[in-house]
Formats: structure tokens, sequence, C-alpha cells
């Protein structure tokens, strides 16, 4: 017959372990969040990327913002 005392350490166990799963999943969720703030924080009032107004100032020939180098005049390299 089982020891009632290791069901009971089996039972903290598991509560335990599953507590620590949950607090590293939520720091992971929270880490990614403040990524996400810092990155629209530093890029400031720039359009997003594929937004109309990007869309509307790209370069037809493939400037910086359709990868192209601006540096060549924004041909593109395809």
């Amino acid at each position: 017959m089982t020891d009632p005392s290791s069901f009971g350490t089996a039972l903290w166990t598991l509560l335990i372990v599953s507590g620590v799963v949950v607090a590293l999943g939520l720091a992971a969720v929270s880490d990614m969040a403040m990524r996400r703030r810092e990155d629209r924080a530093a890029a400031g009032s720039a359009p997003q990327e594929g937004s109309a107004a990007d869309l509307a100032t790209a370069s037809p020939r493939g400037g910086p913002a359709r990868g192209g180098n601006p540096s060549d005049g924004g041909a593109d390299p395809r």
C-alpha cells in the first residue's frame, strides 16, 4: 500500500513545480511586452512598416523603405 505521506509530498512537489512554471511563463510574456514597448518608444512617431503612410512615401525604385541601398539611389538589388 502507498504511504499517505509520500502522496502528500508528491502533491506539494507538483504544486511547487507548477507554480515555478507559471511564474517563468508570466516573466517571459512580461519581458516580450516590455521589449515591444521599448521598440515602439525607440521608433518614436515613425510609421509602422507596411502602413499607408509608409507605402505612400516609398520610392518606386526600391529605396530604403523597400530594402534598397540609399547610397546607390535606391536601386532595387533584385
